[in-house]
């Protein structure tokens, strides 16, 4: 929700905005005096911009939907107004696809034909009580009905509930649950993706499941799963189910549903008295994204420095979350990251007031970070500026809780004079919070996207919190002036680097232990491999129930290809992933199953217990 902890000094900042920018056109340059004295007047920006940016209006900024397109067009406005060149592919835009969540289209049906009272014989349609699964994919099928249980094969226990045949081109009927009270001894075979999973490794050409009055509520479909199974899937309540498997008329009996809720309770395997239809209706499609780039042309002939942050976030919740019961909820993301765009905003304010800098900098306003670093990656393939001008990245992502946590500078082991700069620019900022310097900083945000193609980064972090990838990141909680000063820190050392000649890079170590490098986060995926000792990719010996890697629909025998952008060719490989991430990246992973590549976005969570 929008919070108006700032309402009483919104009006004053307004009037005083174009009275800010006058009193800084005319200084030649940046010392140390005028980075300070500027601190209170980019605190009133900062927060501004913040307040816009997270605001509900946004609906969270999600990659792709109208509110990132909104801010997009915000944000042109700001680098056209503070006196930018456009630096995109289309004035200040690059545009680039992006996966959208997935979504109900059409209301699911299930028909059969049967004999009216008048005698005549008809299609019969049924809708309501019934909803897709979060695993389906969309299309029409019409087969044979069959009722095979609980729909699980489990050969430790003895159990095999499609040991009387496979079930080739039918669909198939399965009960929620798993045969005894205690579903979580069952593991994943008791899990809805693994019995519909099940059942078309069994020959299934689509799945229904329903259940008994005991196995709780209705399954709805979950916009915080990725899954795809790839045949339709649907969930129907028990009068339903009984009606599809009920004699050749209009209406089931209330002695076939009391017949088929015995079937259910011993879930014994039935064969229907004829064909069904079901037809359902999952979108999974591509939208479109947008970068925002703006260039401040510089007065000699030093590298370009690109410094930027996303500005996408969450949208309503789902993927990326890490409170999924808020789906629908707006995540206004105020640190994550609107104080990062904010502070690149204001950078490109006080840089474009003084005198021109000794080269370019580009400033970019990444989508899609939220989906996997796809905007600045995107830009990185298809750079509008030649990769061998670019000297350095400078990205800012979650800069503002730095008057509670500190600052972080990640990245500092990638060129030699970083670390010296970021503590002198730290000095010449006045930053009285904790400053910790940091290895390689690999992972995790836009500045990992320029070190895969040989570019100096740093980035800057106020650190995680408890309203992370939460509802409860909003503007309330943004500490405007130790964010001002993590801006005066980087015009500081922007200046220091367009200084400094040529940079050297250094690669960042693969291995997450070597020195400089950092262990991240306590992350969890939620997969076991079978062979430690694997190269050539990483095969699954099963997934743990309730993990990232079960929600995206990885099982047992699925080899790991790829994930994060790193291929995987062995378990160390693997590990350096979840060491260089943190809970709520969403990681591109590249599978391969029964011979066939796929891929799937899978948010990590926390191995941490609250």
């Amino acid at each position: 929700m929008r919070s108006t902890r700032h309402a009483s000094v919104l009006p004053a900042l307004i009037l005083l905005l174009p009275a800010l920018g006058a009193c800084i056109s005319s200084e030649p340059e940046l010392t140390r005096k005028k980075l300070l004295e500027r601190v209170p007047k980019s605190a009133l920006a900062l927060d501004s911009d913040v307040a816009w940016l997270s605001d509900d209006a946004r609906e969270g900024r999600r990659a792709g939907m109208q509110g990132e397109r909104d801010t997009a067009a915000w944000l042109a406005r700001q680098l056209g107004a503070i006196g930018l060149e456009p630096a995109g592919e289309d004035g200040y835009f690059q545009r680039f696809p992006v996966p959208l969540a997935a979504r109900v289209g059409d209301a699911p049906s299930v028909s059969k034909e049967v004999r009216l009272a008048s005698g005549q014989r008809a299609t019969v349609r049924q809708r309501g009580a019934m909803e897709p699964l979060f695993c389906s994919t969309s299309g029409e099928v019409t087969g044979s009905l069959v009722f095979r249980g609980y729909g699980i094969v489990d050969e430790e226990r003895g159990h095999d509930d499609y040991a009387s045949g496979r079930v080739d081109g039918a669909i198939v009927l399965l009960r929620r649950g798993t045969p005894a009270d205690d579903d979580a001894s069952w593991g994943f075979g008791g899990s809805v993706l693994h019995k519909v999973m099940t059942a078309k490794r069994n020959g299934a050409a689509a799945v229904i499941i329903t259940q008994d009055a005991a196995d709780g509520e209705p399954l709805r479909f979950s916009d915080g799963h990725e899954a795809n199974a790839g045949i339709p899937c649907a969930y129907v309540d028990p009068e339903l189910a009984a009606w599809l498997f009920s004699s050749d008329h209009e209406e089931a009996t209330a002695a076939e549903r009391a017949q088929f809720r015995g079937v259910l309770a011993g879930a014994a395997p039935l064969e229907g008295p004829g064909e069904v239809t079901l037809d359902v209706d999952v979108r999974r499609e591509d939208g479109v994204a947008t970068n925002v780039l703006g260039v401040l042309r510089g007065r000699g002939e030093a590298k370009t420095i690109v410094v930027g942050a996303h500005y996408d976030h969450l949208g309503l919740g789902g993927t990326g979350s890490l409170a999924p019961e808020t789906v629908g909820q707006i995540h206004n993301g105020a640190d994550d990251n609107a104080s990062g765009t904010a502070a690149v905003l204001e950078i490109a304010r006080i840089l474009a007031a003084n005198e021109p800098p000794p080269g370019d900098v580009v400033f970019a306003l990444w989508s899609g970070e939220e989906l996997g670093l796809l905007g600045s990656r995107h830009w990185c393939e298809h750079p509008t500026v030649p990769l061998d001008r670019i000297s350095m990245n400078v990205n800012l992502d979650m800069v503002g809780r730095a008057e509670s946590n500190g600052l972080e500078v990640m990245g500092v082991g990638t060129s030699p004079p970083f670390a010296d700069w970021a503590h002198e620019s730290a000095a010449a900022a006045g930053l009285d919070a904790e400053l910790t310097v940091s290895g390689f900083g690999v992972g995790g945000s836009d500045h990992q996207s320029f070190l895969e193609v040989g570019i100096p980064a740093i980035h800057l972090f106020t650190g995680l919190h408890d309203d992370y990838h939460k509802p409860s990141d909003d503007l309330i909680r943004f500490e405007e002036r130790g964010a001002a000063q993590i801006v005066a820190l980087c015009v500081d050392f922007i200046g220091r680097a367009q200084r400094g000649g040529e940079l050297a890079f250094i690669e960042p170590p693969k291995d997450p232990n070597a020195q400089g490098g950092r262990r991240g986060f306590d992350v969890r995926f939620g997969s076991r491999p079978a062979d430690y000792s694997e190269t050539g990719g990483l095969t699954l010996a099963g997934v743990s129930p309730g993990t990232p890697a079960e929600r995206a629909g990885l099982m047992a025998g699925d080899t790991l290809l790829e994930v994060g952008g790193v291929r995987i060719d062995g378990i160390q490989d693997f590990v350096y992933v979840l060491r260089t991430h943190k809970p709520g990246d969403v990681l591109k992973t590249v599978y391969r199953r029964d011979g066939k590549e796929e891929s799937v976005l899978i948010t990590l969570d926390s191995n941490v217990v609250e």
